[in-house]
């Protein structure tokens, strides 16, 4: 899959990580950039996560996501009942005010490969 901005935005992304606490504990987590994350987040009432991803940086309030490899980021919606519908992004921007949580090591799910 190919990149969805250059080398030298990924950097400047890369740097605004560091000024935030989610960088902070990024460089003190041995390993944590090798392993897909997933971010879950409100969406006006609805529920959803991102998996398998990287944080690419943070930006105006925006936290930066890309695909972690070829297969996308992963985008659950969640219902009363559980999924209830999934997507596919290169690239997810959340405002950070909409975090709920971020896990990292998080493996996709074999149906996500197919």
């Amino acid at each position: 899959m190919e990149a969805p901005f250059s080398k030298e935005a990924e950097l400047l992304f890369e740097e605004s990580l560091r000024d935030h606490a989610i960088g902070t504990f990024t460089a003190q987590c041995p390993g944590a950039c090798g392993w897909p994350w997933a971010v879950e987040f409100k969406c006006g009432k609805c529920c959803k996560k991102a998996c398998n991803a990287r944080v690419v940086g943070i930006c105006n309030g925006l936290l930066l996501l890309a695909a972690f490899d070829r297969c996308g980021v992963v985008i659950r919606l969640f219902g009363e009942e559980g999924v209830v519908d999934t997507e596919y992004a290169r690239f997810v921007l959340i405002p950070l005010e909409n975090v709920c949580s971020i896990e990292i090591g998080v493996l996709p799910v074999p149906n996500d490969l197919e």
